[in-house]
């Protein structure tokens, strides 16, 4: 794996974990009996919010580390030009 590969998946998943201890503090909230309804709505929002986030970081992190694999297998033609497939042209 690519040292900057490796240091972008890195970075995600310090993101993405980041983003995990916001939505255990929100859903922490959320277990509150005195909170009302529009403050339970507004949580709620708050705890999808984060969730969805986390999703987009862990396809991301899938992306960059399916490429890699790719890569290191010699299955991904992009660094060459030759993403198609396709050979080179005479």
């Amino acid at each position: 794996m690519e040292d900057d590969d490796r240091e972008l998946l890195r970075r995600l998943f310090v993101a993405a974990t980041e983003l995990i201890e916001t939505a255990h503090e929100v859903a922490i909230a959320g277990q509150s009996s005195t909170l009302a309804a529009p403050d339970y709505a507004a949580t709620a929002r708050r705890l999808q919010a984060a969730a969805r986030d986390i999703a987009v970081l862990a396809e991301a992190a899938m992306i960059v580390a399916n490429l890699s694999v790719k890569r290191a297998s010699g299955q991904d033609r992009s660094r060459t030009g030759l993403a198609s497939g396709a050979g080179p042209l005479a």
